[in-house]
C-alpha cells in the first residue's frame, strides 16, 4: 500500500528534534553533576524517541499500527530516568547545603568548631546548667610562646602547630564535649556535667600530652607548651560571660608565673 507523506508532521518532527537539541545544551550548561545530566540526557533521549514515533505516524501512514505501544513504553522509561535525574538532583543540592552549613560552622585551619557556633552552644549548655544544677566547666588554652614559634620558623610551621595541637586534644576529649578555636592561637574547652576537679584533670591530662609532643624540621625539633586557665560554673552566674572572665583571668595568671601550668578560678 502507497504511503502518504504529511508534510506538516514532518515540519513538527523537525522542530521536535531542534527543541531537544536546544533542551539537552541547556541542560548540560546548567547542570555541572555528570550523574544527574546523564539521567536527564537518557530521559530526554526516550521522551524524544517517543515523540519521533507519534510524528513517523504523522509522516507515513501505514496500512498496518504497531507503534502505540513502543510510544508508551519509550515515553514512561524517559519520564522515568528524568524523575530519578530529579530526585538525585535535590538530594545533591541538600548535600551541598548542609557541607555549606559544616564549612560555616568550623575553623577553616584546624577543623574544629569555631567561637560562633561554639558561644551558641555555650549559651544553651549554660542555659540547662543554671536551669537543672548541673556541673559546667571551661577551659581557656594559649599555645606558649606561639608568637616567637612563628618568627623562628615561620607561618608554615606555626600553622602546623596549630593543626597537630587541634588533633591532639580533640582525640583526648569525650563526645560531648566542645573544643573551639577561640581566635589565633586561643583554644576553649566546654565541658558539661564536669565538675572543676575534672576539669583541672582534663587540662593537666592535655598539658602533658602536648609537652610531649614534637614537630620534626631541617634544624632542632619544634617543641611547645601551653598554658590553661579552668572556671567553673557558680550559682550567682547570670551570663556566659563570668564563666569566661574568670577563665581568662586563670589563663593570664598562668601565664604570668611561668607558663607550662593550670590555674582555677
Amino acid at each position: 500500500m502507497k504511503t502518504e507523506i504529511n508534510y506538516f508532521g514532518l515540519a513538527s518532527y523537525g522542530s521536535i528534534t531542534l527543541i531537544m537539541i536546544l533542551a539537552l545544551f541547556i541542560v548540560q550548561k546548567m547542570i555541572d553533576i555528570k550523574e544527574v545530566y546523564y539521567y536527564l540526557m537518557s530521559g530526554f533521549t526516550f521522551i524524544y524517541i517517543s515523540l519521533f514515533i507519534t510524528t513517523t505516524e504523522t509522516v507515513y501512514v501505514y496500512p498496518v499500527s504497531i507503534t502505540d505501544v513502543l510510544e508508551d513504553l519509550f515515553r514512561l522509561v524517559g519520564f522515568g530516568f528524568v524523575v530519578v535525574a530529579i530526585i538525585k538532583w535535590i538530594k545533591y543540592d541538600e548535600d551541598i547545603k548542609r557541607q555549606l552549613i559544616g564549612l560555616a560552622s568550623i575553623d577553616d585551619l584546624t577543623g574544629v568548631m569555631n567561637r560562633r557556633v561554639f558561644d551558641a552552644e555555650f549559651k544553651r549548655d549554660f542555659s540547662n546548667t543554671s536551669r537543672f544544677g548541673n556541673d559546667l566547666s571551661l577551659i581557656m588554652m594559649d599555645i606558649d610562646n606561639y608568637k616567637i614559634i612563628n618568627d623562628n620558623h615561620g607561618h608554615f610551621i606555626g600553622d602546623l602547630v596549630l593543626k597537630m595541637f587541634s588533633e591532639e586534644v580533640a582525640s583526648l576529649l569525650r563526645k560531648g564535649d566542645l573544643f573551639s578555636r577561640w581566635g589565633g592561637d586561643e583554644f576553649s574547652i566546654l565541658l558539661p556535667q564536669t565538675s572543676t576537679e575534672n576539669a583541672l584533670k582534663v587540662a593537666e591530662k592535655i598539658r602533658v600530652a602536648v609537652k610531649n609532643m614534637h614537630i620534626q624540621t631541617d634544624h632542632d625539633p619544634v617543641t611547645f607548651t601551653v598554658s590553661f586557665g579552668v572556671s567553673g560554673y557558680l550559682s550567682s552566674d547570670t551570663d556566659i560571660v563570668e564563666m569566661v572572665e574568670r577563665a581568662d583571668n586563670a589563663l593570664y595568671e598562668a601565664k604570668e608565673t611561668g607558663r607550662d601550668r593550670t590555674v582555677l578560678r
